[in-house]
């Protein structure tokens, strides 16, 4: 499965995402590739500093250009069930390559105002790319949720949501939790950090578990609501 993580807003947690998703599948034993195609380059440095910290499983990690993604992912791939790919936030050719190579796209979303707007700018680009690719399900989860999610910002990202084809929003919502954050700066899965932020564990099992839930049928907003799992 090629899964790619894509934004349209900076600092929504994209890399955190897709390291997340990552390790979680190697702890399953899965062969898994984190590809990074950013300028940044927060993922393959995570795995990186992991692989020299001799963290277990070791995630193996590349980092090219992404305008290079269509003609080296092909042999980047060769071996391994799951290639993860985090993305630049802006529309870039790699974003885009990435788009149209994925069988999955995962979009963060922060319920701010003006989400909505900048979805639609992403969600076109994900069109375009399923004309060469129409098999591409996109999988939409709110992301640095306050404990209350508001009513009118989650309200509204459903009622567009439920207009798009090949579409869902997780029935989770990721919150701003430090335990998150400090599992990235130790290279660490938030499923490996200690002590163990049970919320923060659910929630990223939950996401984890609806990849697997291609459906059209959105989540209520007391789901997205509820405080604890």
């Amino acid at each position: 499965m090629i899964l790619t993580v894509a934004s349209n807003k900076k600092g929504v947690g994209k890399s955190t995402i897709a390291t997340n998703i990552a390790a979680m599948r190697a702890l399953l034993n899965r062969d898994v590739l984190l590809l990074d195609v950013t300028p940044q380059k927060s993922s393959y440095d995570w795995a990186q500093k992991r692989k020299q910290a001799g963290i277990e499983p070791r995630m193996v990690s590349a980092s090219i250009l992404g305008k290079n993604l269509r003609d080296e992912l092909p042999a980047l791939a060769g071996g391994y069930t799951d290639v993860v790919i985090d993305t630049d936030w802006r529309n870039t050719e790699g974003r885009q390559a990435a788009l149209e190579l994925a069988d999955m796209v995962v979009v963060p979303i922060e319920p701010v105002e003006g989400c909505v707007d900048l979805l639609r700018l992403l969600v076109r680009r994900i069109k375009a790319a399923r004309k060469v690719n129409p098999g591409l399900w996109t999988l939409i989860v709110i992301v640095r949720a306050p404990d209350a999610l508001p009513f009118v910002r989650i309200d509204e990202i459903l009622t567009y949501i439920a207009k798009l084809p090949y579409t869902t929003l997780a029935g989770t919502a990721i919150r701003e939790q430090l335990s998150l954050q400090k599992a990235f700066e130790e290279c660490l899965s938030i499923f490996e950090y200690k002590p163990a932020d049970e919320r923060a564990i659910a929630e990223m099992r939950d996401l984890y578990r609806a990849q697997k839930m291609r459906r059209t049928v959105l989540p209520s907003l007391s789901r997205l609501q509820r405080l604890s799992y």
